[in-house]
């Protein structure tokens, strides 16, 4: 299995459980970059699943976010790692204040 399955398939899974601990969540993000780097070889098939994933993980968003910020500094962690803005998983507050202003 090449990487970049594996990858889409780690992520795949892990935005079916919003109930994790932050850690979790942490890790789950790590590997939405990793992703967002190999994106460049996923065929159509895959590119499709991952907006379905990506589509999945936004609508648990509230849930990630409040797990993360029982355990870490989250705009710390993305200045630490030097997280790029089109890496947009790794904005959940900005994404769950997106989310409110829509409701």
């Amino acid at each position: 299995m090449r990487r970049t399955e594996q990858l889409l398939a780690r992520f795949r899974q892990g935005v079916q459980h919003p109930e994790v601990s932050g850690f979790e969540v942490l890790e789950l993000l790590d590997t939405r970059s990793a992703l967002a780097q190999q994106e460049g070889d996923l065929n159509e098939t895959e590119r499709r699943e991952l907006e379905a994933a990506d589509g999945l993980f936004l609508t648990h968003v509230q849930q990630w976010y409040e797990s993360v910020v029982q355990v870490a500094d989250l705009e710390a962690m993305r200045r630490q790692a030097a997280v790029p803005p089109s890496h947009w998983w790794w904005y959940l507050e900005h994404l769950v204040q997106a989310v409110k202003a829509a409701i």
